[in-house]
């Protein structure tokens, strides 16, 4: 009965320590370490898609360093990576700015604002041990000496007290656990590493790893010089609303970086287009307007992945850089309402229901039933350039060449090939499709595509099939969904469901917009 007694003092001790604090406004060098794993698996060198048997997978990496001024007396943190420099400024301002040099616009400042997101929530220091909540899970426990390594470049081993909470709504249900280890071997102690794992409800998802180097507190106030009026006129980035599940070292990244197609529109007006001509047309195949078809589709993204012995696509943790695998593998009836610019796929792997309305509507829509009531649930812009056009993959501004005839898995096939164009011009991908023309209407059978952005290195690719193909006005009826005008903004445009679905429909420039250069 002692030693339970004991124990359990003990553990009431550790639950009333204080934990330390550290100077508000102060300099940091930092090493972060990034994951997100979903739908694949982990191994002990990094993490994995499964590309034969998982229905969807996203695994991305990210490691970098960076330079941190935190000053909390004026509720404002400042970063500098290789990926640029980022003010999140809370208080009056609540903006999450990318800055450059004054001296870029003429201004007699130090920095200007090029582009912001909002902020959400209060400032919270970078280096606080706990969320400030009191509830059993969110209050820090004091668990000790420990010893640990930071994973960054001539990375420290020291021994040092741990500190441990998790993060919750409502004080009960667990989003995230937080490890942070305090440096007690110098006065005043000083912060060593941060981990953090996202676990919401229970499922893993992503990890973060930041290595604290050189603490030092220290006068801030000239790193953060930015113009007023830049602050006042900056322009909103549209990719805001592409938050990372609670890992910040990501989202920032996600948030600001340029997509495929900034990158494309940037190269557009450097092309020199004086020798090229217009292509030959397409082939004059009719595959009819409206139709419902069986079709099965996967989409593979790879982005500095490697090929594991089995075949998967991993992301290895000891690669410095960026790396993101995105798997999406769809199946199910595709209704094609050509006569009024939309389109239905009920997905019998992941039951999910998108519909895209096309027109002056430019929404691809998730449905759910309430009250037996085919509902908008969240929808995603679809880009401008994208329409719904009478059925043919063909890309119009390159020449599509005539393999021949051949067969394809016992049918009758007639082979095409042309390269898929972003503005008319930029280079994307190959792709290779497989049609059965024998009959009065053309039927597709196949198409892959090979994702080579901007004519490099390929990236990834596409399989699409068909094994059904019936031509007819499509039933109203699947296309009256409630709520339409007041369907709320998706946060998870850039997942790997939507990615997939995109390129299934071959909304090209929806696709690339969302897909970091």
């Amino acid at each position: 009965h002692c030693m339970i007694a004991v124990a359990t003092l003990a553990a009431v001790d550790a639950f009333k320590a204080m934990p330390p604090t550290f100077a508000q406004d102060f300099y940091t060098g930092q090493q972060s370490n990034v994951a997100i794993v979903q739908g694949g698996y982990e191994t002990e060198t990094g993490a994995c898609c499964d590309v034969t048997l998982a229905p969807g997978c996203k695994v991305q990496y990210i490691s970098t360093g960076g330079d941190i001024h935190e000053q909390g007396s004026k509720n404002r943190t400042r970063s500098d990576t290789p990926q640029g420099t980022i003010i999140t400024w809370f208080g009056n301002v609540k903006k999450q700015m990318v800055v450059v040099p004054g001296s870029a616009t003429n201004s007699s400042h130090n920095l200007v604002c090029v582009q912001y997101c909002p902020t959400q929530g209060d400032f919270v220091s970078s280096v606080q041990i706990g969320d400030g909540k009191k509830g059993l899970f969110d209050t820090p426990k004091d668990l000790g000496k420990r010893q640990i390594t930071q994973q960054a470049p001539g990375g420290l081993t020291k021994v040092c007290e741990l500190w441990q909470w998790t993060e919750t709504i409502l004080g009960i249900i667990p989003m995230e656990k937080n490890d942070f280890y305090v440096d007690t071997a110098v006065s005043p102690p000083v912060p060593f590493v941060s981990h953090v794992d996202v676990k919401p409800l229970g499922e893993h998802i992503g990890t973060e790893m930041d290595a604290f180097i050189n603490f030092t507190p220290m006068e801030v106030e000239k790193f953060f010089d930015v113009d007023p009026s830049s602050i006042k006129s900056c322009p909103k980035s549209e990719h805001c609303n592409e938050d990372s599940p609670k890992l910040k070292t990501l989202q920032k990244h996600q948030r600001f970086a340029k997509s495929m197609l900034d990158v494309a529109e940037e190269m557009a007006p450097l092309v020199d287009m004086s020798s090229r001509a217009d292509p030959p047309p397409p082939p004059a195949l009719d595959f009819g307007t409206d139709f419902t078809a069986n079709e099965e589709a996967k989409v593979l993204v790879n982005q500095g992945g490697v090929l594991a012995a089995n075949g998967d696509v991993c992301c290895l943790a000891s690669n410095p850089g960026q790396c993101q695998v995105q798997l999406q593998h769809s199946k199910g009836v595709r209704h094609y309402d050509l006569t009024n610019q939309r389109e239905r796929f009920d997905d019998s792997i992941s039951k999910r229901v998108h519909i895209d309305f096309y027109g002056h509507i430019k929404k691809s829509i998730l449905v759910n039933v309430t009250n037996g009531v085919e509902t908008c649930a969240e929808y995603c812009p679809i880009h401008k350039r994208d329409s719904l056009k009478k059925f043919d993959p063909w890309d119009p501004f390159d020449t599509i060449k005539d393999l021949g005839q051949t067969v394809f898995e016992g049918k009758p096939a007639h082979h095409y090939q042309w390269s898929d164009m972003l503005l008319k011009i930029i280079k994307m991908q190959t792709t290779d499709f497989y049609v059965n023309q024998t009959g009065a209407k053309a039927v597709p059978l196949f198409l892959t595509s090979a994702l080579t952005p901007f004519g490099m290195q390929q990236v990834g690719s596409q399989n699409q099939s068909w094994t059904s193909w019936e031509l007819g006005a499509q039933p109203a009826k699947k296309f009256s969904i409630a709520g339409l005008d007041t369907c709320p903004l998706s946060n998870q445009c850039q997942s790997h469901q939507m990615q997939g679905h995109r390129m299934r429909t071959r909304q090209l420039h929806t696709f690339y917009s969302y897909t970091k250069a």
